[in-house]
């Protein structure tokens, strides 16, 4: 009896050896979730989300040689903490709307240089502002737009239009388009305009203007228009401008360049009419109540009169409809 006793006793003293001898299945205990090979740290299997193993023998998130777990992320390693961040400096951050790195996190710009290198969908954004990045701003656009082009204050993008190109009563976005922008005797700018009931040619776009404080107003831009702001934010003042009730800029530009023919060489501008003026047959002209409304004496549209005989405004015409090149009553 006591020899039985002692065997079971080694018995079970020789199966606790085991058991407390064998290693832990690393795939079983402590592994990463989903299985994913992560590298063993020691005699232990990192976790998923921190799935590098330093020569220390610590999981951590990254290091400087291994960070394909944050930039899958579209983050960045501090290489200090071997932890995944935001960004360590403003070149980590691409968002727009977030392109400066205050304390590892990407937030609105305050300055233009943070914006070196923002690309959206292959356009540059070179400016600040209101904590966005943009193409340009008014300030700006001689910096960050190409070919001196100008910058449309409205959208903060560049346009095509060169500084100073537009003539009067062009149409136009900003007010350096407006030519003889430099010059003090002969300043113009980009001026709201209304048609028909409403702006024209629309919400975003207006027209090259004379400032009618500095005198000199010419036919046909001899109607002053009172307190309008200019597209770029000047304040209210007049302008040297036409009769919004009865003509368009372009009807008028038209008239004066006795473009486009009419009625089968071409169609009018809105607010265009397709009369004789000053007897030439066919031309592009429009509606006025004085002849200081027209063209420049002697030009062929400087007379403010109802329609004559022949051509396209003669028996087929209104005879009672003043415009730009009718007879004189």
């Amino acid at each position: 009896m006591m020899r039985f006793a002692c065997l079971l006793w080694f018995m079970t003293l020789a199966a606790g050896c085991v058991l407390e001898d064998t290693l832990l299945d690393p795939q079983n205990d402590g592994g990463v979730d989903g299985g994913v090979d992560a590298g063993l740290c020691g005699s232990t299997t990192c976790p998923a989300d921190q799935p590098v193993c330093t020569d220390e023998l610590e999981c951590v998130q990254c290091t400087a040689d291994e960070d394909e777990y944050c930039t899958e992320r579209s983050l960045t390693c501090d290489t200090d903490l071997f932890t995944c961040i935001e960004c360590s400096d403003d070149q980590d951050c691409g968002d727009p709307n977030a392109a400066r790195c205050d304390q590892n996190q990407c937030v609105p710009c305050t300055e233009d240089e943070q914006c070196d290198g923002i690309d959206d969908l292959g356009d540059a954004k070179n400016a600040c502002f209101e904590g966005k990045c943009v193409d340009c701003t008014p300030d700006t656009e001689g910096d960050t737009c190409p070919s001196n082009w100008t910058c449309n204050p409205a959208t903060r993008e560049c346009t095509d239009v060169l500084v100073g190109a537009l003539d009067i009563c062009e149409e136009c976005v900003a007010d350096n388009q407006c030519g003889d922008a430099g010059e003090e005797s002969d300043l113009h700018r980009c001026v709201e305009m209304f048609y028909d009931g409403g702006r024209y040619p629309n919400e975003n776009a207006g027209y090259c203007l004379k400032v009618f404080s500095l005198g000199g107003c010419e036919q046909p831009y001899a109607i002053e228009i009172s307190a309008r702001e200019s597209l770029s934010g000047d304040p209210l003042q007049s302008y040297c401008g036409i009769n919004e009730v009865l003509a368009t800029c372009p009807a008028v530009r038209a008239l004066e360049k006795s473009d486009p023919k009419c009625p089968d060489g071409g169609e009018c501008p809105p607010s265009g009419l397709c009369r004789d003026v000053g007897g030439f047959p066919d031309l592009c002209t429009y509606r006025c109540s004085d002849e200081t409304q027209c063209d420049k004496p002697p030009n062929p549209g400087s007379t403010c009169g109802p329609s004559g005989a022949g051509g396209a405004g003669g028996a087929g015409g209104a005879r009672g409809e003043w415009y730009c090149g009718g007879l004189m009553p």
